[in-house]
């Protein structure tokens, strides 16, 4: 990728494209300032395709742009409510947005995977409509069943219905930067936050990795110099906020851009 040629850069996903520091939509964006960040922390696929074809829609989106997309784990549940806007509460391994009725009612991962490769599928047919220059990433593998390295069992045959699609995304940061586990780094930025006792120790990727795991997956990518000091600072100042409020005085409240209406 020459980041040069491109007019503008859309990028998509979740927490791990929006978080409490810079991810690599922000070291693209370094590159192309003509950003349009369409991510929200705990978004699930679902939203993601809301936003990429609403983002197509509103913005034209042509060759003369870059998208990229950081597809998050499947077993999540995105809604839009008349009250709170969109509710995205991240892995529902994880979470209290929907209790445990809800879960024994309606949870079943072969249904969310059917679900969310339908929608990749859906999102690339439409970017190929544009002719726009695209790169499609991933979290964790679609079939990791609470982002880790436990498997789905009995969606081999949904796996292959798909093979396709899932081929056209590149691997995934748990496997590329974790090597398949997340507690594989131990350095880890770490701080105390109000709903934890103990020191919480986070294991999103930090700048650095976000770098990592872009030149890993397109080795010819070249970055300013003043892009590569730009990693270098905010990771070190991530490692440098020991409290959670830190983060938002240091890096400041991300906004999205006033284009987007998600």
């Amino acid at each position: 990728m020459n980041f040069k040629k491109y007019n503008r850069f859309f990028a998509f996903g979740c927490s791990f494209t929006q978080y409490l520091w810079p991810t690599w939509a922000d070291i693209i964006s370094k590159e192309i300032p003509d950003t349009y960040l369409y991510a929200k922390t705990g978004a699930g696929n679902f939203y993601i395709y809301q936003a990429v074809i609403e983002a197509i829609l509103t913005h034209k989106i042509d060759e003369n742009d870059l998208v990229m997309i950081m597809f998050s784990n499947v077993t999540r549940e995105d809604r839009y409510t008349k009250k709170d806007g969109w509710i995205t509460p991240g892995n529902l391994f994880f979470q209290d947005a929907y209790d445990k009725k809800f879960m024994e009612k309606f949870f079943c991962e072969k249904g969310y995977l059917m679900r969310d490769l339908s929608l990749v599928e859906g999102i690339i047919r439409s970017l190929k409509e544009t002719g726009v220059d695209y790169r499609l990433m991933s979290m964790v593998p679609f079939n990791s069943l609470a982002s880790d390295d436990r498997m789905m069992e009995g969606v081999d045959d949904v796996i292959d219905l798909y093979s396709s699609t899932i081929d056209q995304v590149m691997p995934s940061v748990l496997d590329v930067i974790f090597k398949g586990n997340w507690n594989s780094r131990p350095n880890r930025p770490k701080y105390h936050t109000h709903w934890s006792k103990d020191i919480y120790v986070d294991n999103h990727p930090t700048t650095a990795e976000h770098l990592e795991y872009l030149l890993e997956l397109f080795p010819s990518i070249t970055f300013d110099n003043d892009t590569l000091h730009f990693v270098r600072t905010v990771t070190q100042q991530t490692f440098d906020c020991k409290h959670f409020g830190d983060f938002s005085k240091v890096f400041g409240a991300i906004q999205l851009h006033p284009a987007v209406r998600l």
